[in-house]
């Protein structure tokens, strides 16, 4: 019997151990968490992270930051991964079946009761380090997806025009 529920998202990134060291991984979001699974060697999968909290819609490996002259902010923190979940605290609506794509594609449908999550507004850093958060951006609109380089995260977010829809792209320095 599985701990998790329902699927929400799931792909493959790099884990950054050194500047020339990798792993890959295979990050999965659930309507009740997160995993992180180390997927280098085919024959001995295993778990790196394990987090049951609410619905991740998406999850994103974060590389180390390139150093700067002044603060240095979360590097400390690293290796950092970024959950995009929604906010408990902000009464935001829900999303239909616990898809994002339902948001977008879907606009006038109601939610079916019992099958909703919160509307992804946030995105947490989350510290492989430490397995807590030390940071947390909250939006106003829903997250669509996150994009990392060592010196930028993008942040695209879904926010409607008139009857349409259209992303809209936030830079995080």
């Amino acid at each position: 019997h599985s701990i998790y529920k329902q699927v929400l998202w799931a792909g493959f990134d790099k884990l950054e151990l050194h500047p020339s060291s990798f792993k890959h991984v295979l990050l999965v979001g659930y309507s009740n968490g997160f995993q992180v699974l180390d997927v280098e060697d085919a024959a001995n999968v295993c778990e790196l992270v394990s987090k049951r909290d609410g619905p991740v819609t998406f999850l994103q490996m974060q590389p180390t930051p390139v150093s700067s002259e002044g603060s240095e902010g979360f590097r400390a923190s690293h290796p950092m991964l970024l959950v995009v979940a929604g906010d408990e605290t902000n009464g935001h609506g829900a999303v239909q079946g616990g898809r994002l794509s339902a948001l977008i594609r879907h606009t006038n449908s109601e939610p079916q009761a019992g099958n909703c999550i919160s509307t992804p507004t946030v995105v947490r850093f989350y510290s492989l380090r430490s397995h807590t958060y030390v940071h947390v951006l909250r939006f106003r609109s829903a997250v669509y997806l996150v994009r990392c380089s060592p010196r930028i995260v993008a942040v695209a977010l879904a926010a409607q025009v008139s009857s349409s829809w259209h992303i809209d792209l936030r830079f995080v320095l």
